[in-house]
């Protein structure tokens, strides 16, 4: 049962749990609910078809709509920078750069989709994303999946997988949503959306736009003479409708755009005119059909990616050559997908199968034009490749309290060899101890992408067409308990991963070779205190210990302990209060002098950076809301060389009718 409590003992209470956030206590900031007893949560990500959190057995947090608005984040990066055995370094702010490491394998290991469908661009370089573009407008839940899912995802799922949900419908007809806010470094947001539900017809429509002048990304300590700020613009459009085909099916379509602009500096140096755009359409139709009274979902979808991105840099005082690089990308994506239910036989109940089939064409267009004292460079490549695969999966829990899922994939490309992977996993229930158990074990794989082969660049880089795919096995083991009373939940998990002919740049022959191997292990510790319903707190300790397999050192970038810890707190009706505090430790990366002049790869020390936003109800339908960032006004340098942003404040207004 909640505590009840008077608003004085409220205010006392809430700032001794603010004031916890800042100091090296152990725990997580997982979104997930655990013992049979809390609240169900119900994810798709981590099986393709809804299941429960707390029968899922591997690591799954969740970032919903209302902790978005609640925390006032700004970009995907904003969002994840919380969640247990996720790392996020950030060349610069807004717009920056941005990667994501997921237990410890590398950025270009994690596989980014868009309702189901992937958004990794086709024709950057590794295939990675960029988290510190996209906004949040339009989008109603992020999940985040740790661990090997290739088995369900095929390609690049090695590190895990996080899905961006849109959001359409609403339990109204119409429901108009507008906010605004201004902020420090000229920063000014907006977002309008219109959502609902009409019969059968769900929709919804959005739109959000960010421009800031932006920090300086070039650390004052280089001693610099532009003091350059660096901006970013970024325009997003998100359009969702589904219609419901009463219980026959349904049919919905997607449309998410984006564009945007930053300005870059080139470390160590500013760079008053090098910059960035970069442009993304997503588009995707599906059809479901309901089969068997309900027993057999059949899903098709049909999407396709289209991707534009440029960098340019002119002639000035600080840089007398010129370059122009284009990495224009489209991925067209069929999926088929059945999920079965097959009810139970004897000590077997709840059985599903999920089943399916994928057609993947990619395209890339690669130019890259510059002018230097070697003379005038001026090249394009375009190349594409075909792929298909297969999936089955099958879950069934025995004894009403062990949950058991087993999976296998086959992925056939046109250009270079076949791919099986296989998973495996089982969640005991202990209700006795207020207790579940989880273990799980798998492989997956990275195929090598179309700039790995064939892509170019002005400094002289050729792809490799003869590179073979990165392969991994990981396997993960935890334990999660309700404590007495119901008002605390802790947990720890243990995961290994290790990665064979990883793809690296070798600078000998300016190529890529599959020649570096990886091995991974860690912790993640995890505490949720929930001592009231206006009151919770969720802490994260990781630790990583990433390795390269040959050598022993340390892998680039990823820290060996990091803290996170977050808190609601509801002290007055009305009032939010949201603190975040995270601490990123010691880790290996290259490093620079004050003078700018590179030292080689070394170890450089670990910082905090708190945060806090307040939100404050104007009634039912407007919302007046604050977040202050990196409040201790930290010296923030991750990656080494690449300046954060200093202390800034967000000031704005929410309202719905």
């Amino acid at each position: 049962m909640p505590v009840t409590t008077s608003l004085p003992s409220r205010l006392l209470a809430s700032a001794a749990l603010a004031a916890l956030l800042p100091l090296p206590a152990a725990a997580q900031s997982d979104h997930t609910q655990v013992a049979e007893s809390r609240p169900a949560e119900v994810v798709v990500t981590a099986t393709r078809a809804p299941a429960y959190v707390s029968r899922v057995p591997t690591g799954v947090s969740v970032v919903d709509r209302a902790e978005i608005e609640r925390n006032a984040y700004q970009t995907l990066a904003d969002a994840l920078a919380t969640l247990p055995g996720l790392t996020a370094v950030s060349s610069g702010g807004p717009g920056g750069n941005t990667s994501v490491f997921l237990r410890g394998t590398n950025s270009d290991h994690v596989l980014v989709l868009i309702d189901g469908m992937p958004a990794n661009e086709p024709a950057l370089s590794a295939g990675a994303f960029n988290f510190g573009e996209d906004l949040l407008g339009g989008l109603s839940r992020i999940e985040v999946v740790r661990g090997p899912a290739s088995t369900l995802y095929g390609s690049a799922a090695i590190g895990g997988v996080i899905n961006l949900i849109t959001e359409a419908g609403a339990d109204r007809p119409a429901l108009a949503e507008a906010a605004a806010a201004l902020g420090t470094d000229g920063l000014l947001r907006g977002r309008a959306g219109l959502r609902g539900t009409v019969d059968a017809l769900d929709y919804a429509f959005s739109l959000e736009g960010l421009d800031t002048g932006g920090d300086d990304f070039t650390p004052a300590r280089f001693g610099h003479p532009t003091r350059e700020q660096d901006g970013y613009g970024n325009l997003t459009a998100t359009a969702k409708a589904a219609y419901r085909l009463g219980g026959r099916g349904k049919v919905e379509g997607l449309l998410r755009w984006r564009d945007a602009d930053v300005e870059i500096d080139s470390v160590p140096l500013d760079d008053p005119n090098y910059e960035g755009t970069s442009e993304s359409l997503t588009l995707q139709a599906a059809g479901e059909a309901y089969l068997l009274d309900g027993g057999l979902t059949t899903r098709l979808s049909a999407g396709h990616l289209v991707t534009d991105r440029r960098y340019r840099n002119e002639a000035d005082a600080l840089s007398p050559g010129t370059n122009d690089d284009r990495f224009d990308g489209e991925r067209t994506q069929l999926d088929w997908q059945n999920t079965l239910a097959l009810g139970g036989a004897g000590p077997a109940a709840e059985t599903v199968l999920t089943a399916g089939a994928t057609l993947v064409r990619e395209e890339a267009a690669f130019a890259a034009r510059s002018t230097s004292i070697f003379g005038p460079f001026d090249q394009d490549v375009d190349a594409d490749a075909n792929a298909a695969g297969a999936y089955a999966q099958v879950q069934t829990r025995l004894a009403g309290r062990l949950d058991l899922s087993a999976g296998v994939r086959h992925d056939r490309p046109e250009d270079y060899g076949a791919r099986t992977t296989w998973k495996l996993g089982a969640v005991a229930a202990l209700p006795e101890l207020s207790s579940r158990l989880t273990a799980a074990a798998g492989t997956a794989y990275k195929a090598p992408t179309l700039y790995d082969r064939y892509g170019i660049t002005n400094f002289g880089y050729r792809g490799n067409p003869d590179l073979d795919a990165e392969e991994s096995t990981g396997w993960e083991a935890g334990v999660e308990t309700d404590l007495p009373g119901g008002l605390a939940t802790v947990g720890a998990t243990y995961f290994a991963n290790d990665v064979e002919g990883l793809i690296q740049f070798d600078f000998v022959r300016n190529s890529s070779f599959n020649i570096a191997e990886a091995e991974i292990e860690g912790v993640e510790g995890t505490l949720t205190l929930t001592p009231a319903d206006w009151a919770e707190a969720r802490f994260s300790w990781t630790w990583t210990d990433a390795r390269d397999g040959r050598t022993g050192a340390r892998l680039l970038r990823r820290p060996e302990h990091q803290l996170a810890a977050a808190a609601r707190l509801e002290p007055l009706p009305g009032l939010t209060l949201s603190p975040e505090a995270t601490f990123t430790g010691r880790r290996v990366d290259a490093t620079y002098d004050d003078a700018g002049g590179f030292l080689g790869n070394r170890a450089v020390g670990g910082y905090w950076l708190v945060n806090l936003a307040v939100s404050y109800a104007v009634g039912e339908e407007v919302t007046l809301f604050a977040r202050g960032t990196n409040l201790l006004d930290r010296r923030i340098e991750n990656p080494n060389g690449f300046a954060q942003p200093d202390r800034g404040a967000l000031v704005g207004l929410r309202a719905s009718f």
